[in-house]
């Protein structure tokens, strides 16, 4: 395979699937263990329409914001750029596929489980570490997801429902990353994040 395209998007999508089906397999039996029920109280309870209302805004918030980062700052280029290298150009199906799974994947686990018990911050710290890379220079992706963490963890502890956050992660996910798939990758590898040339915005 090119370095532009390391795995087919069939191969993607059955390892988001198969990865974010076992994260919130897991997110469930931890809940049965802690509650005695299978699905956590938010998922099916709690203020629905003022969760979706919250999750609506963040992710339009978020989706605005995420562009003028990609246009204003070289590292958010740069970043962009490496998730599209890792990835390749997404068609339609695998962009809808990923932001489904881990959207709905991530949310059982984190803000389902995860949340009642180790609280908005640690659960939101947790939330952006496992959102890194190989390198320090992917340390902004970290500090960006943890902020969108918290923002996730208050709709599901304002409102006791995940049906908020789970609808903001889907959108942001989707949108992002099929902005990121089309991305076009310059000529020249670029590794330093501070590069102006590092991605057409």
């Amino acid at each position: 395979m090119s370095d532009d395209q390391p795995l087919s998007p069939r191969a993607i999508r059955w390892f988001a699937g198969v990865f974010y089906a076992l994260l919130a397999a897991a997110g469930l039996i931890w809940i049965r263990l802690r509650t005695g029920s299978w699905l956590p109280e938010s998922l099916l309870g709690g203020q629905t329409f003022r969760s979706l209302y919250l999750g609506t805004g963040l992710a339009f918030l978020t989706i605005s914001m995420t562009g003028k980062l990609i246009r204003w700052f070289p590292w958010m280029r740069w970043l962009s750029l490496e998730v599209r290298r890792l990835l390749g150009p997404l068609d339609l199906f695998t962009v809808i596929v990923l932001a489904l799974a881990s959207g709905i994947g991530e949310e059982i686990f984190f803000r389902g489980a995860f949340l009642p018990v180790g609280g908005l911050v640690f659960s939101s710290l947790v939330f952006g570490l496992i959102h890194t890379g190989p390198d320090r220079r992917f340390l902004a992706w970290s500090a960006f997801a943890i902020v969108i963490g918290f923002a996730l963890g208050w709709i599901a502890l304002e409102t006791g429902s995940l049906a908020g956050p789970i609808l903001a992660h889907v959108v942001i996910n989707a949108v992002n990353l099929g902005r990121i798939s089309r991305l076009e990758i310059p000529q020249t590898p670029v590794d330093d994040p501070t590069s102006r040339d590092s991605v057409s915005p």
